[in-house]
Parts: structure tokens; sequence; C-alpha cells
């Protein structure tokens, strides 16, 4: 059976900013001085995929960045655009039933562009084993990760008892808990974090899709009989402009009777938050993680970062100190996921300039 593999590359990232902007989204940054995390991801999914059946699906408002970031890796035209801006469930599913109408059969894959991954090869074990199950059975399958700290930033899946080794039953989602409630997660070993890995054979994830997510399957088909015509771009955007926002994990997973998880464990995290840039940068003898120039007393269990500044400090813990680009952000780091309402705040008082 044929695989293929689908980065989905088309969100905004907010909960990043500034790094983050909407001008250049996460997925084609740097934070540590390496790769942007589109091309990193590629490069992993590359030693398992060949580049030819490895596709990027953006928003065509990203068209040039993707190209730029992808042009040594995987051929042009195997960048899916989106016209507007419609969430997982419409990204995941144009995808799938453009891929169907290309090759006819074959396995998939959905990778986020935008993660950490300390551990290649175990990273990459864990999306054959995700091919291998997909392949041998009408399964659709996503990869969760062991914890390995009571996160309050990721979503959770409840898995079962194994039903073979690394593959367990899903029970249900969970959103992003209190840290009592993470902590009791972890302990119990029956949760996973949600690293939004799936994967299917394209037909089974089109009969689901069919079933659970009607309206995109019929508006997004129908846009799919005009392709290769001059009417194409134009009858997709129609359909996008028509379907609801909403997550794949909403339209689908969570109501999928067929779901079942890898558990990985490869050192993944979601670079989803300022609070996440420790994890790239590292940690020093105080727990303070720092890139660019920065002098402190009495400073630790920080996170500071600057690319232009000498930042200094006095007398501070667990906080966030961001400067890029002439703008800077002082945050605790238990206030990290706020970042997005903060951005919300900015477009509302007409500093969209930032943005």
């Amino acid at each position: 059976m044929e695989k293929y593999a689908v980065i989905m590359a088309g969100g905004s990232g907010t909960r990043l900013w500034p790094f983050s902007r909407e001008s250049k989204p996460k997925q084609f940054i740097s934070v540590d001085g390496n790769k942007s995390f589109l091309a990193q991801t590629i490069d992993r999914i590359c030693d398992v995929i060949p580049a030819e059946k490895c596709f990027v699906i953006t928003n065509k408002d990203y068209l040039n960045l993707t190209k730029d970031a992808v042009k040594d890796l995987i051929p042009i035209s195997n960048i899916i655009i989106e016209p507007l801006k419609k969430n997982t469930a419409a990204c995941i599913a144009y995808a799938t039933l453009y891929l169907e109408k290309m090759y006819g059969k074959g396995a998939v894959c959905f990778i986020p562009a935008d993660s950490y991954v300390k551990n290649n090869i175990d990273y990459q074990n864990a999306i054959k084993q995700a091919y291998q199950q997909v392949e041998s059975s009408e399964k659709i399958i996503i990869i969760g990760v062991k914890p390995s700290y009571p996160s309050t930033g990721f979503g959770y899946i409840q898995v079962d008892s194994e039903v073979q080794k690394g593959i367990s039953k899903v029970v249900q989602f969970k959103e992003k808990p209190n840290l009592e409630t993470a902590k009791e997660y972890i302990k119990t070993e029956k949760y996973l974090w949600n690293s939004g890995i799936v994967a299917g054979q394209l037909h089974v994830l089109i009969d689901g899709i069919q079933q659970l997510m009607p309206e995109h399957y019929e508006r997004i088909s129908e846009a799919l009989t005009y392709k290769d015509t001059a009417q194409y771009p134009s009858s997709i955007e129609n359909a996008y402009s028509l379907l609801e926002d909403i997550s794949f994990d909403y339209a689908f997973l969570e109501k999928s009777t067929n779901l079942h998880a890898v558990k990985g464990d490869f050192g993944w995290y979601d670079i989803g938050s300022l609070e996440a840039i420790s994890i790239l940068v590292g940690t020093d003898e105080h727990n303070n993680s720092i890139f660019g120039r920065h002098l402190g007393l009495d400073t630790e269990n920080s996170t500071i970062y600057s690319l232009d500044s000498l930042i200094t400090t006095i007398g501070i813990s667990d906080m966030i100190i961001v400067e890029i680009d002439g703008i800077i952000i002082v945050c605790p780091k238990e206030r990290a996921q706020d970042v997005k309402s903060l951005v919300g705040m900015l477009k509302k008082n007409g500093f969209e300039k930032y943005l």
C-alpha cells in the first residue's frame, strides 16, 4: 500500500507571539538558530516517506513562505493551498479528498508542522507503527505521547488497556487540565499527550468524514470536481467560505468508534506558547533559559530571550521576558497561556503593525 504524509502548516500560532506573527507564523521560524519548525518536520518524515509522497497543506497567505521553506526538500507541486483559515477539520478533510482524487488508495499520516522532537529515531518508529496499524486494519490511529511532567498546556488522550504492545483503544479526549488534574493523569498512566498526529487509510478517513462531517465532505468533494480547471480556485474558496470553523478533534476524532493510540516516547513538545521556549534553549544552573545577552542578580527559573538587546534582571523568579524586533513581553510563566488574549487586545487597540 502506498503511504503519504501531509504536514499541516496553515496555523497562525498566536500563543507564541512575538516569535510567531501573522506575517510569519511559528512553523516558518527558528527559535534556537536551527532550521524552521516546518523544515525540521519535513526532514524527519522524509526519512520514513519519500519526498515525492510528502505534502504540505498551508493557507494561501503563506504560499511564498512555504515555497521558500520546502524548495530543497519536497516538490513545490506538493503544496496544497487552503483559500481560507477554517481549522484542522477543513484542512484534513480537504487534503484527504485531494489525495484520494489524485491517487485513489493509500495510507496517510497528518503531522503538525510546529512541534519539537528530541529523539528522531523513536519518533520515526512511532510513525512507522502508525502506518503498519492502518495498513492492516480499518483503524484510525492517533499518536499519543507519554507525559514527562504534568503539563497544563497540552490536551490529553485517555486510553484503555493495550490491545497489543504499544497500541491502546482511545476512551476519550481531555481538554487542557489544571495542575491538580494533570498530576492525577500522570499517576494513572492512562493518559497521553495529544500530539495531533493522525493516520488512516484514505477510504477509512473519507467514510468517517462523510458520516461525521457531511458538510465538509459534500462541499469539498463538489469543489474538487473542478480540479485542473479555471473554475477550481473560486470553487474551493466558495466551499471553504461555507464550512464551519472547527477542529478535527471535535468534529471527527471524539466521535470516532475505531480510534486507537500508538504510544510514543520521543521527547515531543508542542511549541504552542512562550512557556515552551525553555525546552528549545535549555537551562543553566539556576534553571534559567537564556538566549542572547543577559546579566542578572538573584534570577532563577526564568526564560529570558533577546535578539538585539541586553536584558538585565534583579530578584525575579518564574518569569518570561522576550525581546524581538523592539517588541518586549514580560509575564509570569503561569500566565503564558494568556498571550493569545494579549494578541486580541493588540488588535482591538490598533497595534496591528506589531502582529
